[in-house]
């Protein structure tokens, strides 16, 4: 377990340090890199930890900010499922609905405490400033418990692809160029 656990910290470094000076990389790339430290951690939690991916085929081309999803499931696991005995589920969706991305973390762990006001800690928070950042007004960011239990986290943002950044890159040049 212990060589497992280095392994994957190992291929988790290298692809965090590949991709570190890119904003955005593709949710398939996103989702290769959650898949290195969802494997740490259920190396350490065992049966205690199940996580489930729903991804529609098309957002696997999408472009997401960049190790954006691995502090979201580390907050669900380390607030949600830690705290308790009991086995926990971690879902991970991410859906294209038209020009939109949807993307959500959502876990069956102990959610916020009643009337608990809700503030960001450093991961919620780095999320919500980065979305603010990259998609200005564009996006939507949700957190807060679940419907039956748990913590969710829902994001939206604009559906696009390298091939649509390239042609957003294109059409400015062109811009640039008539001025």
């Amino acid at each position: 377990a212990a060589e497992r656990v280095i392994s994957g910290l190992s291929e988790l470094l290298r692809m965090s340090l590949s991709s570190a000076s890119e904003q955005e990389v593709s949710l398939a790339r996103e989702l290769e890199l959650l898949a290195h430290y969802i494997e740490i951690q259920q190396i350490r939690f065992q049966d205690r930890l199940t996580v489930n991916f729903r991804i529609d085929p098309d957002a696997r081309y999408a472009l997401v900010p960049n190790l954006m999803l691995q502090p979201l499931v580390e907050n669900a696991i380390r607030h949600g499922i830690a705290p308790r005995a009991a086995p926990g589920h971690v879902t991970v969706t991410a859906t294209k609905r038209g020009p939109r991305l949807e993307l959500s973390v959502v876990d069956d762990g102990v959610g916020e405490k009643p009337r608990a006001e809700h503030r960001d800690g450093v991961g919620l928070g780095n999320t919500r400033a980065r979305l603010l950042s990259l998609f200005g007004s564009d996006h939507r960011f949700e957190a807060g418990n679940g419907a039956s239990g748990g913590f969710a986290v829902r994001i939206e943002i604009p559906y696009r692809t390298d091939a649509t950044m390239r042609e957003t890159s294109r059409r400015d040049s062109e811009r640039e160029a008539l001025v």
